[in-house]
């Protein structure tokens, strides 16, 4: 396996060596489960009730409109008297402040043939705007419309607070990203809860290219949202049995896994150019870069894109210029980039492509995000690259994920590769929420250490050790402002974390 500097493998990152900690009763190499919560996510997710009405403009279509304009202007602003038809819908209505003389409520409701105690539900009258919201027929809008005094008539509509929602029965990885304070409880079992914005997208509509072993896309977890788009084993490799590592599912499953993920709704696109032992040739991942930079311009054309992120849990030992300009020219594209900072406890900058993380390796600013690794008591783990190629930090020790042999199989890992997935999920979480944020890699970077918190305890000299947030504070919303690290291995020349 040569590339253009002699033997460069990539590296998956994640880690057997540094085990994982045991997981309670489940079987501690391939855990199965019912899972039963898989088929059943939109029941885990809770919504504050409390909701109120606002309006919805209503344009009349009744081929008498004009008449009835006519027959009100004719009786001197009283409107016709009308045959109720029930109590009607709730409509708003707001008096036009500029009109010269304008009525006073209770004057209006008696031209209005209104009862203040019996049809009206709020009375609005203020020093800016003025008006009242009632039940009412049809008829009666279309009168209200007409009158020169009303600058308009809106049907009432439910809305809904954007307050936090949560997901209970989630890893303690997906709880640590949406809450302040460090978890607590059995870090190997699924019992903690996942705070997001209600608004329930949960990345929904983003494109998810997982660069690494390939994706079991028919495991339960992914709900039919993800597919194989590139294999470097070739067309026939795109199949649902491609990860014969399971690294790729794992990080997947992270990423945009219900129950396990962080992006539940984002699509998963595998990209295989790791193979069944966690390494592969620097060419492989460039192809693979080529593939998701095509897809990525042929779907800014459809009226629904809303953007891509290419996650990367893998590194080399050194450099490689080739990997680097293939990874920036993604960026250029407009690609979102996150990549693992790698497991062998250094400086992250030593390695692709983790040196385009951070500050960068020249300290001039780099525009990939790199993630580092922190425990449940939010310690940098003690494998992960550190330094100033790191831009942020997410749980990466005992992750329970989705796997591989299956579509109900999960199985917990370690490592910096464990890390990376939690901010590429946040990341698709984010771009569905905030189209600024989508078409802008650069305000993306910012905005990920902007609100994230300080690891005050546990910062490594030249890193700005922080811990990503996803607004939430487990209370509420925040007011803000090549290797897959498998640790001994070492040797390969691109090799997984």
């Amino acid at each position: 396996m040569l590339s253009l500097f002699s033997s460069y493998a990539l590296a998956l990152l994640c880690t057997s060596a540094l085990a994982a900690p045991p997981l309670g009763n489940w079987n501690a190499t391939t855990i199965t489960t019912s899972l039963q919560s898989i088929t059943q996510v939109p029941s885990l997710i809770t919504t504050p009730t409390g909701t109120r009405t606002a309006p919805r403009t209503t344009a009349s279509a009744d081929p008498n409109f004009d008449a009835l304009r006519d027959r009100f202007n004719a009786t001197n602003g009283t409107l016709p008297s009308a045959t109720p038809k029930g109590p009607g819908e709730e409509y708003v209505v707001m008096f036009d402040p500029e009109h010269p003389t304008p009525l006073e409520i209770s004057e209006f409701l008696a031209k209005a043939g209104m009862n203040h105690s019996s049809d009206i539900n709020y009375v609005f009258d203020n020093s800016q705007f003025r008006g009242f919201a009632g039940n009412m027929p049809g008829e009666r809008v279309e009168a209200l419309n007409a009158m020169k005094e009303v600058k308009f008539v809106e049907e009432s509509v439910k809305i809904s607070s954007f307050g936090p929602a949560r997901r209970v029965n989630s890893p303690w990885g997906l709880q640590r990203l949406s809450s302040q304070g460090r978890v607590s409880g059995d870090a190997s079992t699924v019992s903690f809860t996942y705070n997001f914005d209600s608004d329930g997208s949960l990345g929904a509509g983003v494109d998810i290219y997982i660069l690494d072993t390939g994706v079991n896309t028919a495991h339960a977890a992914f709900g039919g949202r993800a597919r194989m788009g590139f294999s470097k084993d070739g067309p026939n490799d795109l199949n649902a049995n491609c990860d014969q590592d399971g690294h790729g599912t794992h990080v997947a499953g992270t990423a945009a896994g219900s129950v396990f993920g962080v992006a539940s709704g984002a699509n998963v696109i595998g990209v295989k150019v790791l193979g069944s032992d966690g390494s592969g040739l620097s060419s492989d991942t460039i192809k693979g870069l080529d593939y998701v930079i095509r897809q990525h311009d042929a779907n800014k054309k459809k009226g629904n894109f809303i953007g891509s992120i290419a996650s990367m849990s893998w590194g080399l030992e050194g450099r490689s210029a080739s990997v680097e300009q293939a990874i920036n020219a993604a960026i250029d594209a407009g690609v979102h980039v996150s990549i693992a900072s790698g497991n062998q406890g250094r400086d992250a900058c030593g390695g692709t492509p983790a040196a385009l993380g951070g500050k960068g390796a020249n300290g001039k600013g780099a525009r990939a995000v790199s993630v580092g690794s922190i425990n449940t008591q939010d310690q940098i783990s003690t494998f992960s690259n550190t330094g100033q190629c790191v831009d942020v930090y997410a749980p990466g020790e005992g992750i329970i994920s989705t796997w591989i042999g299956g579509t109900n199989t999960v199985k917990a890992l370690t490592g910096t590769s464990m890390a990376c997935p939690h901010v590429t999920g946040l990341m698709a979480y984010l771009m569905a929420r905030d189209s600024k944020l989508a078409g802008c890699t650069s305000c993306m970077k910012s905005y990920l250490s902007s609100t994230s918190f300080s690891l005050q305890n546990s910062r490594k000299a030249g890193d700005a050790g922080l811990l990503v947030n996803n607004g939430m504070t487990g209370l509420g919303k925040r007011n803000l402002r090549g290797t897959s690290w498998t640790s001994p291995s070492f040797d390969r020349v691109v090799k997984r974390w």
